[in-house]
């Protein structure tokens, strides 16, 4: 990954953080990484644990951001999401998977949230 790439992950990322809060999130974590999966951002949405892809894109030329969450992502997330939960006893608590779109392609990014972008039923 190019270091260009890098940085426009780490920013859409931050960017993605801040319009969670704004929304209501409490983050719990940032880039949780197990063997198992990668989390970019776990949060709280009231009792509901909510764990957050954030695809950050220059341009949406070649489509949304969100719509690049590949089904092999889906389920590395899906268990890194267990593995969180039965690290932190959060096992009774309900699970959301959300999607946060960045495009930084303006002078102000723009952020678009997919809440149960995808579900953890069938895995």
């Amino acid at each position: 990954m190019t270091r260009e790439r890098q940085d426009a992950g780490h920013r859409g990322e931050r960017v993605a953080e801040r319009h969670l809060a704004h929304a209501g999130y409490v983050i719990l974590a940032r880039n949780y990484r197990c063997a198992l999966g990668e989390i970019d951002l776990v949060a709280l949405d009231g009792r509901t644990v909510v764990f957050v892809e954030v695809k950050a894109r220059r341009t949406v030329e070649f489509g949304a951001p969100f719509e690049t969450v590949t089904r092999g992502q889906q389920q590395r997330i899906l268990r890194a999401a267990d593995h969180f939960c039965a690290r932190h006893g959060l096992l009774d608590r309900d699970q959301r998977f959300d999607i946060v779109g960045v495009c930084l392609d303006g002078v102000t990014p723009h952020c678009e949230l997919v809440r149960g972008a995808f579900e953890a039923d069938g895995w």
